[in-house]
Parts: structure tokens; C-alpha cells; sequence
């Protein structure tokens, strides 16, 4: 099969994909409106690149975006894929709805389902477009689905819902550990979403700082970077966190299982998710949780049982929960970290997952032979 991948962003979710891809037997070609990926490594052996003469940021709305469409058009034309799997919905698979070709697999990012498509009218109105015209739907989790069927009727057997799952044996609880400048009785909680208001970044700091007046022990690990960069540095140094909150910059992938095991606790604000990475990660490596509660988080989340679910937007809520974090005993603490470790073995491991994408790619060109 000759497929075409078709992404906004060069990430390392998009990486993931294209490695398990190249291994696959397709015949794979990778199409991003973000240009070609930087280093030139990054993208896996056996995919090809298809170069194109514009580039968009991320989140460039539908109606910009348009001016790329004679050029995909043009790159459908010549390149004639069997099957594309485009996404974000209100990207590049809005473009492909636009552009009519088929078989198309739209491919749900989460946030542009959970959050985008309410934006405004233009998103809205891309985001029925785009779902409407896919012959299928990619979704991680029921929460996405659920949306996009509040959106457009969607056929059960034309929904592709996998979590996307985790490599099994990379982040796990033995194993090294990065030497951090904190004493081994201070509460590490470990951060590695974008500094974006989607994110929370705001809420967690100022959670951070309540909790941190109750309990001296707190610190706090911030990986990311963000636009909202010089916001969370002022709020560090307006504060006098310095010694509490650590930022290490830019930290690899084969890097993170490191910092995540130097960890006591992960932790996220983000208001909207679809399945997080972070999350599964951080499960894996048998971290107790605290997120939002949101439906898409309860789908791994039971307070009290694994972690604990924070009231949206509120930091007096997930300070509340950073204080029961540190109240655990050692024997709640590794009852939550085996029932962790078991849940993302059991249910989010990328080398099982996998394969049912490529089935559901079988099934989808099927379904549309059939219809022709």
C-alpha cells in the first residue's frame, strides 16, 4: 500500500508513528505543513519525504491554509496515494476534505476536537468539513470520539479508536536516574507539558506556591518550553522559587525515563487531553498522578486509587492534591505505582497497539473498494 502521512507539526508523536510505519512494509510518504524535519535524521529510514514550497505554523487557521490547497492537490495528483492519514482535523485533514480525495483517515490530536473545533465559527465550520469528509476517523480515546460524533454521524465500523500507547521497557521504575540538586526527603513533582495556556502552566505554579507554604519539602521539575516562557520565569523570580523549581532546559527523549525516575509524583493542569504521553510515561515508570478531572484523564485516572483529579483551572484544587501526594505512606505510594505500571502494560503498550491501526488501514480501503 502506498500511504501518505499527512501532519502539521514535525513532533516526536508524529516520529513515533513514522518509525513503527517504516517497519511496516508500506510503502510510507510523509507530507508535513511544518516543512521538513530538523536534523535531517529525524525522520526514520525507508519514508520519503515530500518537500513543499510553503510552510505554516502550527494553528494557522483553516481559511490561511487554504492557499496551500493547489499544491496538495498537485501532490495527490502525482504521488496517487492508496490511502492518506491526515491530521490535525482542522489542518491537514481539512485540507484533504477540500482537496476530495479519498480514502482519507483523519486523524484526531486531541485538543483540535476537544478544544479548536469551539473556537470560533471558521474552526467550527472546518471541523464538520473535515469530519464529514474522511472516509474514517483516528481517535485515542472515548472523550475525542464522543466529540466528533456530537459533530458528524460516524459509522462504528469507520472509528479507529486505539490508545496511541507507549514503547514497553523504556520508562520504567529501575533504571538510572539524573542527579537533581534536591535532598532526598524534599517531594519532587515532575511537569513535562508545553509552557501553553492549554496547558495550565499558570495554574500549576501558582499550585505549586499555596502547596509549597504548607508543605517546605515541595520542588518542582518543569520540562518544556512555551510562548509562555517569560511568564513562568517571572513568576519563579518575582517569588524567590529558584531553589524550589527547576527548569533543565531542552531534555532529549532517551533522556526523559531518567528524570521522570528522579521523580516523586507527575503532575498536569492541562483543562482539556486527549490519551497524554506524558501521562502513560510517567505511569510507567509507576509515578502517582495528578491531573484534571476531565473525562479523557478519568479514562486512566482513579482519584484516590492511582493518583488524583484536580478540579479544572482551580490551583487550590491540585494544591490540595500535591498535599495528599506527600501525605502518602510507602505502602499507598507502591500499591499506586504497581497499579500504574499494570494498567499501562496492560492497556497502552505501542508494540500491541499498533498493529490494529494497520488492520483498521486494511479494513478502510476495503470498505471503500466495496463502495466504489
Amino acid at each position: 500500500m502506498r500511504l501518505l502521512y499527512f501532519t502539521d507539526n514535525n513532533s516526536d508523536h508524529n516520529h513515533r508513528f513514522l518509525e513503527k510505519l517504516a517497519a511496516s512494509g508500506h510503502e510510507v510518504f510523509y507530507l508535513s505543513l511544518a516543512g521538513a524535519p530538523l536534523p535531517s535524521f529525524w525522520l526514520p529510514r525507508g519514508i520519503h519525504l515530500v518537500e513543499t514550497s510553503r510552510t505554516f505554523p502550527r494553528h494557522t487557521s483553516p481559511s490561511e491554509l487554504e492557499v496551500f490547497l493547489p499544491e496538495l492537490r498537485s501532490i495527490l495528483k502525482d504521488l496517487k496515494p492508496d490511502l492518506i492519514q491526515a491530521g490535525a482535523i482542522q489542518s491537514c485533514a481539512y485540507l484533504t476534505a477540500l482537496a476530495e480525495y479519498h480514502p482519507m483517515l483523519a486523524m484526531s490530536w486531541g485538543s483540535d476536537l476537544l478544544v479548536d473545533s469551539k473556537k470560533n465559527s471558521e474552526w467550527a465550520e472546518a471541523t464538520k468539513i473535515a469530519l464529514a469528509g474522511s472516509d474514517g476517523l483516528f481517535s485515542d480515546c472515548d472523550t475525542v470520539s464522543q466529540r466528533a460524533r456530537q459533530i458528524v454521524p460516524i459509522a462504528p465500523e469507520r472509528l479507529v479508536q486505539i490508545p496511541w500507547g507507549i514503547h514497553p521497557g523504556v520508562f520504567t521504575p529501575a533504571g538510572e536516574k539524573t542527579q537533581l540538586p534536591f535532598h532526598d526527603q524534599d517531594y519532587l513533582f515532575i511537569c513535562t507539558r508545553s509552557w501553553e495556556p492549554i496547558y495550565g502552566i499558570g495554574v500549576l505554579l501558582r499550585a505549586f506556591e499555596l502547596a509549597g507554604k504548607r508543605e517546605p519539602r515541595l520542588r518542582l521539575l518543569l520540562i518544556g518550553h512555551g510562548s509562555q516562557e517569560s511568564e513562568v520565569l517571572n513568576f519563579i523570580e518575582d517569588r524567590e522559587l529558584e531553589d524550589r523549581i527547576l527548569i533543565p532546559g531542552t531534555v532529549s527523549g532517551p533522556d526523559m525515563p531518567r528524570y521522570f525516575r528522579s521523580a516523586s509524583a507527575y503532575i498536569s493542569c492541562a483543562e482539556s487531553d486527549g490519551t497524554s504521553i506524558s501521562l502513560l510515561e510517567a505511569m510507567a515508570t509507576g509515578l502517582p498522578a495528578i491531573v484534571a478531572d476531565n473525562p479523557s484523564n478519568r479514562e486512566w485516572v482513579t482519584d484516590s486509587s492511582n493518583g488524583w483529579l484536580a478540579t479544572i483551572a482551580s490551583a487550590e484544587s491540585f494544591a490540595e492534591k500535591m498535599l495528599l501526594a506527600v501525605k502518602q505512606s510507602p505502602s499507598a505510594r507502591a500499591e499506586m505505582s504497581f497499579r500504574n505500571q499494570q494498567i499501562v502494560e496492560q492497556r497502552a503498550n505501542w508494540d500491541k497497539n499498533f498493529p490494529l491501526l494497520l488492520s483498521a488501514y486494511d479494513n478502510l480501503l476495503a470498505m471503500t473498494r466495496t463502495e466504489k
